[in-house]
């Protein structure tokens, strides 16, 4: 086998002109993979701007996304209408109730606490509206969603009771 090795080492030298070193061809391999793999990352570096844009159009376009968007934006319209409903039947409710016992005690002394009760209940109805609506027009600036809210919702709602099918 040494024979071998040096036979070829010497037809290596003679055909080539120089001597055959096994370690200079594997550094030489490790060179070459390593600058392959340096050009692979600066080409990924440099067309990630273009990658990420086309990421983005695929998702947004998606059709399945279009819908959910816009079901979302109606969906949220038609939820703050009803929390205004609710909120107005619960303070309605608790204004009667104050003007029916105007102040008075019933004989157990729970006036208070069923008055307290009744605008606790409307207030919790008007901060889950103003927390709807503040997520609405959080979700209506964001332009990949406002992107397919219909033409007829409102940009933004307001204290007033949207017209969610103008």
């Amino acid at each position: 086998m040494s024979k071998h090795t040096s036979t070829f080492r010497e037809e290596f030298e003679e055909e080539f002109g120089f001597r055959w070193k096994p370690w200079r061809w594997l550094i030489a391999a490790i060179g070459v993979v390593l600058i392959i793999v340096l050009i692979a990352y600066v080409i990924g570096w440099i067309t990630q701007p273009a990658r990420t844009a086309a990421g983005v159009r695929e998702r947004v376009g998606n059709a399945d996304n279009a819908l959910f968007q816009y079901e979302k934006f109606h969906d949220a319209c038609a939820a703050i209408v009803a929390s205004d409903k609710q909120y107005q039947t619960a303070k309605t409710a608790a204004e009667s109730h104050d003007k029916r016992m105007q102040g008075k005690p019933d004989p157990l002394g729970r006036n208070a606490d069923e008055s307290s009760r009744l605008h606790q209940v409307a207030d919790g109805f008007l901060y889950t509206r103003q927390k709807a609506a503040e997520q609405y027009n959080a979700d209506s600036r964001k332009w990949t969603q406002d992107l397919f809210k219909s033409k007829s919702l409102p940009y933004r709602i307001g204290d007033a009771t949207p017209d969610c099918d103008a």
